[in-house]
Order: C-alpha cells, then structure tokens, then sequence
C-alpha cells in the first residue's frame, strides 16, 4: 500500500512544524505540504495530490470557518478539523460527516496525546478502520469537565498492566473513580483486591456492591457472576439476566456499553492486554459518544488481542504503555488537556 498523502494548515508556523513532524515519523503517512489556513481558503485541495488534509483553526478567525465548512463539504477528501478548546460542540453542525473533529490542547503532554491521536485517526483512514463517509466523529482531548470516572477492562496481563497504570496516575485518584472488569477465575477477586490495594495505598479498593454509589478515591472490581453495568448517579448495578458476552460474565462490554449510555461526560475508557475482543465493541460506543479511550500499546501487552482488536476497529484514541496511559489520564483528571 503506497504511503497516505497528507497536507497539513495552521496559522501558526510552530503547529504546522509540530503537525508536520508529526505525520512525517510514521512509517504509513507522507506529509505533502505545509500551508497556512488561508492557502486552503483560498485554493481548497486537490484530491488528486493528497489523501487527507490536516487544519488546525484558531478561535480570532472563526468568521472564515463556515467559509472552510462548505469548502470541505464540496470535495469528499477525509479531513482532521483542530478545533480550539470549548468549540468541539460545533463537530456536529457545522464540519462535513466525512471530517473528525479533534480538539486542539494547550499543555505539553496534551499536545503530545493529540499528536498521538492524529496518527491514528490517519492510519485509521489510510487503512479504512476509520470510518469517515457515515458520520461526524468527536474525539475530545480536552474533557469539558474534568475526569471523574475511569473503566478498565483487561484479561490475560491485565492486573499487572491496571496496577501499573493505576500507579502512574498516582493521588490524582483520589478525585476520580475506577471500575475494573477483569477477566479472572472466580475465587481470586479478594486477592486482586488486597494486591491492588497494597499498590494504591492512597485508594479505597474494594469489590464492587451493587447499588453502590460511585465516588472520587474509590477503585471497584466487578466480582463473579454479574455483569457490572453504570447506572445514573453514577451507581453500580448487577445485571445477573444478560447471558455471557464472549463467554464472560462480568463482561467488559457490558462495562463501556453502560457507560456510553448514562455517564458519557468526563468518562474514560481503557482497554488493556488481553485475549479475544471482549470489550471492543464497548469501547467503540465510548468512542462514538465523545469520550476519551485508550488502550495498552502492543509492545507492552501479554496478549494483544483486544487492545488491537480495538485499533482495528477504530475504537482507540491512544495507544501507549501503561505506565504512559497513567499519564494520560492524570493530566485530564487534573485538567491539564483544559488549561
């Protein structure tokens, strides 16, 4: 497959020199060009000469976005749409169904994740995972509201993969909450809990309880023989109807499912090392509803089956070692991908 051409607009010389590098590193993307927003304004491109275009806009020059829209809209090109933080609201009315709409940050480790997330929604295009021509797709690097509620889901590496990420996001805990569905023999739940107590020693780490609710500083594993879902509130319930989902029962779709549905706001989803694709489809449905989700990077992953599972299906926004994904999430709970 020959290399996925891209152009890259921005006002400021540093982003386009930021975005350019960016697209440039992978092996998969070509960067054709770095230009100004006004050389797009001015000339559109060409479908014949890129495979994607790349626009970062600036919130002085919002009177010339309807004016970018319809250029947009008029050629089928696949477009990343940059958006100042705040105005990712407008995705939906404004940018074409064949544009994804990212939100540019203002911290370092924000801008980091967004290069990450860039490169992924490019190859996602190159390699036709990433569906542009259904649908406006948000995927905000900048939670509105903070972070307070965190999903994990893993299998076959999973606890060691959830304790070290948990480790790196370190007291920032204590103003989120944490829901594990990790696949596990029954009977061992009581001393994942008391290992991954040991390890968060600042965290209130327990088994989750059905009607319980929610709150910032507690980490919760589903127990054996429901499915844990999210409720408003936000509450845990047991779902002891639903019957096994690839074969598991707590199932970590059922997790991410119920969560895209009640609390989509200032919610995350991780997806971490991991046989089959339990969790996948879940993700996807965060994904689609806005929120931030992430899953563990091959190279570190016992098993990747469901973290690539994801990727393929275009479910991730970030893939990165536990450790790093920590990281991630700490910067959102403390806001940093807002400031």
């Amino acid at each position: 497959m020959n290399p996925f051409r891209v152009a890259v607009f921005d006002q400021s010389a540093s982003i386009r020199a930021l975005l350019k590098q960016t697209v440039g590193a992978s092996e998969n993307l070509i960067c054709k060009g770095s230009h100004p927003v006004s050389i797009f304004l001015e000339n559109g491109a060409v479908r014949e000469s890129v495979d994607a275009v790349v626009i970062g806009l600036d919130r002085s020059e919002a009177d010339s976005w309807p004016v970018l829209a319809a250029h947009l809209d008029r050629s089928p090109i696949p477009a990343v749409v940059l958006l100042p933080i705040g105005d990712l609201d407008q995705a939906p009315t404004l940018w074409p169904e064949h544009c994804i709409s990212l939100e540019k940050p203002r911290s370092q480790q924000g801008w980091e994740a967004l290069c990450s997330t860039l490169v992924s929604a490019l190859e996602g295009m190159r390699n036709g995972s990433v569906d542009v021509s259904g649908q406006s797709r948000r995927i905000p690097l900048g939670l509105k509201n903070g972070l307070d509620l965190i999903a994990v889901g893993g299998s076959a590496g999973g606890p060691e993969a959830t304790s070290e990420m948990l480790k790196s996001v370190g007291k920032a805990l204590e103003n989120t909450a944490v829901v594990i569905v990790q696949h596990i023999s029954e009977g061992f739940e009581s001393e994942y809990v008391h290992w991954l107590g040991g390890i968060l020693a600042w965290a209130d780490v327990d088994i989750a309880k059905d009607g319980e609710l929610l709150s910032p500083g507690r980490v919760r594993l589903a127990g054996p023989g429901a499915h844990l879902e999210i409720s408003e509130g936000p509450v845990i319930r047991f779902n002891r109807e639903s019957p096994p989902n690839h074969g598991h029962r707590p199932s970590v779709d059922h997790l991410f499912h119920s969560l895209a549905c009640s609390k989509p706001e200032g919610s995350a989803g991780v997806l971490l090392s991991g046989m089959g694709i339990d969790g996948v489809e879940g993700l996807l449905s965060l994904n689609r509803v806005g929120c931030l989700t992430l899953v563990q990077d091959q190279a570190t992953s016992a098993v990747f089956g469901m973290p690539g599972a994801a990727i393929k299906r275009g479910a991730a926004t970030i893939a990165k070692p536990p450790a790093a994904l920590g990281a991630v999430l700490k910067n959102h709970i403390e806001g940093g991908g807002r400031r």
